[in-house]
Formats: C-alpha cells, sequence, structure tokens
C-alpha cells in the first residue's frame, strides 16, 4: 500500500488557487481513529481566512467559464482521483479510520462516479421559453443561473465522498464554492485541492479552508457574499446553519440525521434482509446518516431475521483498518464512542438486552462491537435519537395493517430514509404513500445512484442534492419578457 504523507512542510489552506497558511497560524491535530495517536496536523481557518476565500471565489466568477470547459475540469479531477486512487484510500483509511477494502471499493470509486455524473450536467442547465396570453407579441423565457458564490460544509463519515458531492453539481452549475471540511477528516479533501490546477480549474472556482465549525463554518454562514450554503451534518447544526442564514436570505440546503426505519413484513426474504440491514448498519461503524437503525419486524418472523442478523454481525471482521479482511473499522473519534456507548447503557439500564455487541471492542482505537437491541421501547433514547453507530434497535409488531405500521415508523422527529421488506406488491406501495421519508427503499439495500434525489422531511431537513434537482438547487432563475 502507497505511503501517505499526513503533514506538509506547514499547515495550510487552499484560497485562490494557492496554499497560504492561516493568518491566525491556528491547527488541529489529525488523529488516526483506529489508533488514537496524532499522525499530523492541519490549518485552522478563522474569519479572515474565509473572507479570503469568499473574495477570491467572487473574483473567479466574474470571469466566464464555459459550460464545456467546467464538464472537462470536472471530467478531468474523476481522472485524476482514479489515477491517484491507492493514496486516496491510504488518506480515508488513516484519517477517518475506513478499513482499507472498504475506502479501495467504496468511498474513492464512487468520488469519481459523482464528479463524472456532474460533470454531465454542466453543458445541459437550461431555462424554458413560454408563450405569454397577453395581448401583443412577445418573446417570454426563464434562464437558469448560478446562484453566486456558495458555501459547502461537509462531515466527516464520508470526507472524499462528500466533497465531490458537493463540488461536483456547484461548478456544474456555474458556482464558485468555499468548501469546509470537517476538522476530523480534511486530509483527503487537501489532497484533492492539489488536483485541481492541473484539471483546469480556475483559481478561486474551488478554495478548501479546513477549520473549526464555530469559527471557519460560522463565519462562512455568516458572509454576506455568500449567496448559497450546502450543509450535510448534524440536526442541531442544521438548525443553528438555517437560524443564521435567515440573516441574509441566503438558499440554503440541509441534510441533516436519521434514525431510518426498516420494516420487515412476514412474506419477506428473510435472508437478502438480514443482509441488507446489516451491511446498512454495521458497515462504516453505523456512522452513516440514511442507516436504518430502527428495525419493525413482524412478531411472525423476528426470530428468525435477528437471528440471521445477529450471525451476520458475529462473523464480520473487527480490526485494522490495515488489513484488507477488516469490515468494521472504528468510530471517528473517542467523543463518539463515548456517545455510542452511552445510548446502548441508557438503554441496558432501561430494560433493553443486547443480543450481541453492547460494549467497546478492548485495544488501542475507538472500536465499538456491532450491537443489536432487543427489549427496546418507544420513548427511549435509543429509539427516538440518532446514535450515529453500530447500533441496531429491534422493534417486533403484530399488525398487517398499513396505517398502524407507517404510524410506527413514521414515530420520531427524522424522516431521511426508510426500508421496507416485502413480496406484497401492494403493502410496498401502500407504505411508500405513507412513509414520511425522503427516500423510500423497497426490497433494496442501502446506497443510491446519483441520478436520484437525496433529503430529507422532517428533522432531516429540507433541499434535495443528486439528481437534475441538485443541480438545480445551485442556479437561481429569471424570467425575461421581451416586447416585439
Amino acid at each position: 500500500m502507497t505511503n501517505t504523507t499526513i503533514s506538509r512542510d506547514a499547515p495550510r489552506l487552499y484560497v485562490g488557487g494557492e496554499w497560504r497558511t492561516p493568518r491566525s497560524n491556528d491547527a488541529i491535530d489529525v488523529i488516526d481513529p483506529a489508533t488514537g495517536e496524532r499522525i499530523g496536523e492541519i490549518a485552522a481557518a478563522g474569519s479572515s481566512d474565509i473572507d479570503d476565500a469568499v473574495q477570491a471565489a467572487g473574483q473567479a466568477m466574474r470571469a466566464r467559464w464555459a459550460p464545456t470547459d467546467r464538464q472537462t475540469a470536472l471530467l478531468a479531477l474523476a481522472d485524476a482521483i482514479d489515477a491517484n486512487a491507492e493514496e486516496f484510500a491510504a488518506i480515508e483509511m488513516r484519517d477517518a479510520g475506513k478499513p482499507i477494502t472498504a475506502a479501495r471499493r467504496v468511498d474513492v470509486p464512487v468520488a469519481s462516479a459523482a464528479l463524472r455524473y456532474f460533470a454531465g450536467w454542466a453543458p445541459r442547465i437550461a431555462g424554458e421559453t413560454a408563450e405569454l396570453s397577453l395581448p401583443g407579441d412577445w418573446h417570454a423565457c426563464t434562464l437558469r443561473e448560478p446562484v453566486g458564490i456558495v458555501g459547502q460544509i461537509i462531515p466527516w463519515n464520508y470526507p472524499l465522498m462528500g466533497a465531490a458531492m458537493k463540488i461536483g453539481p456547484a461548478i456544474a452549475a456555474g458556482c464558485a464554492t468555499v468548501l469546509k471540511p470537517a476538522e476530523l477528516t480534511s486530509l483527503s479533501a487537501l489532497r484533492l485541492a492539489e488536483l485541481l490546477e492541473g484539471c483546469g480549474f480556475p483559481p478561486g472556482r474551488v478554495n478548501i479552508v479546513p477549520g473549526h465549525g464555530p469559527v471557519a463554518g460560522a463565519a462562512l454562514v455568516a458572509h454576506h457574499d455568500v449567496a448559497k450554503i450546502a450543509f450535510t451534518g448534524s440536526t442541531a447544526i442544521g438548525r443553528t446553519i438555517v437560524r443564521e442564514g435567515a440573516a441574509t436570505m441566503k438558499r440554503v440546503t440541509v441534510e441533516l440525521g436519521g434514525k431510518s426505519p426498516v420494516i420487515v413484513l412476514p412474506d419477506a426474504d428473510l435472508d437478502a434482509a438480514a443482509r441488507a440491514t446489516a451491511m446498512n448498519i454495521f458497515l462504516n461503524a453505523g456512522q452513516t446518516c440514511s442507516a436504518g437503525s430502527r428495525l419493525l419486524v413482524h412478531a411472525s418472523v423476528a426470530d428468525a431475521l435477528v437471528s440471521r442478523i445477529v450471525e451476520l454481525a458475529r462473523g464480520m471482521r473487527i480490526g485494522s483498518p490495515t488489513d484488507p479482511a477488516t469490515m468494521l473499522g472504528p468510530l471517528i473519534s473517542a467523543r463518539q464512542r463515548e456517545r455510542v456507548l452511552g445510548y446502548v447503557e441508557r438503554a441496558l439500564a432501561d430494560g433493553a438486552t443486547a443480543v450481541t455487541g453492547g460494549g467497546a471492542v478492548d485495544g488501542p482505537g475507538f472500536f465499538v462491537a456491532p450491537t443489536v437491541l432487543a427489549g427496546v421501547e418507544a420513548g427511549m433514547a435509543a429509539v427516538e435519537e440518532e446514535i450515529f453507530g453500530p447500533v441496531l434497535c429491534v422493534l417486533p409488531f403484530d399488525t398487517l395493517d398499513l396505517d398502524a405500521i407507517a404510524a410506527l415508523a413514521n414515530a420520531t422527529p427524522y424522516g431521511l430514509a426508510a426500508y421496507v421488506w416485502t413480496t406484497n406488491l401492494g403493502a410496498a406501495h401502500g407504505l411508500v404513500r405513507r412513509l414520511r421519508a425522503g427516500t423510500v427503499k423497497v426490497n433494496a439495500p442501502g446506497g443510491s445512484d446519483f441520478a436520484m434525489p437525496a433529503g430529507g422531511v422532517k428533522q432531516s431537513g429540507f433541499g434535495r442534492e443528486n439528481g437534475r434537482v441538485g443541480v438545480e438547487a445551485y442556479t437561481e432563475i429569471k424570467s425575461v419578457t421581451l416586447a416585439y
């Protein structure tokens, strides 16, 4: 495996096509989640650095960048990721605790696939013509124009993928972006920045400014020249961003937390449902916003399904991310491990049972065993709140009434995703209509295609990413009426 340089000569920010030292000289330690050891440091942008990046983005937008040139640059960046795939996989492994096999098979190729998908939209953004009912001769049309400078804030669970999925649509739409990666996992975004100039990105079109959320993130949200904020992360931070962004009437897209239900009816393929459910909640150490963390299963098949999931969980190798056979890596930090274990401990104290797992894994790093909790009840924090760890709560039900089942599934503040397992076409369509979620998948595992919009309802946020609507979210519509 390729050795990865964790620290450069000095911590730097990528602003206006140049590498700069932050004005404050502040830095953030880089911690390997698999060992708990400090392996380097990154720059921490302050508010003045954010202002520099926004000004650079504004300068870049004053020069025309043709749609086909934007497409070419995005495709070149995708090729550059593929050409450096092993290095990116190693970075994600060290910085985010990704098992090397998962980084190679998922994180890196999905990031380049995202850029290729959005590149295809760059020359296809268009307005419409309209026939007016007013008397006289008219030409009427709409134009789709870039919304302007966008601030993008990504989480730590899928760092490289998150950067690509934010940069891609913004550039396709003709915007300039200031991207703030998560302070815990900024290395892959900084490596990506090193590739931009060689791929044809004009200086300032993409600026990478790592930093602390309450400083750099807050400055980006508050900046009066930033027209849009695109945020993926926790519901608590999302509320703050929406509130602060309202002061300058920013366009805001927020993809937030989830407590997604997996509904399994008696006629479901239990083997397929078990495999998909286990992979969805345990891989990436459960640190996936759309993970199915509540298993709502009909009582007649509950024992059979849970036993299958437990068997799969116990067969997943936990260990060093450097081992190609490792399936489950660590949580991102000691703080996150304490948070996850706190939910489990409270559930056990309230009468739940850990069918498997339930604790930390001995040794260095921030590992938690894949956990299945039975005997949980509505009202428990583990059932109602996002844990963001490898913890599955099992809630059997004994009805076939679709309204009642949907009511159980909808009984949280969240609405990001939902999963349904059944061979009954009527039940499938009936639940799809009744579930309050931005995405519903039937007899299908987690993950998605970039052609499909993604986002949530309720406390899971608003706005959509991916697909045509995800690109158009970076545009404004201008109506034009011309009298002949």
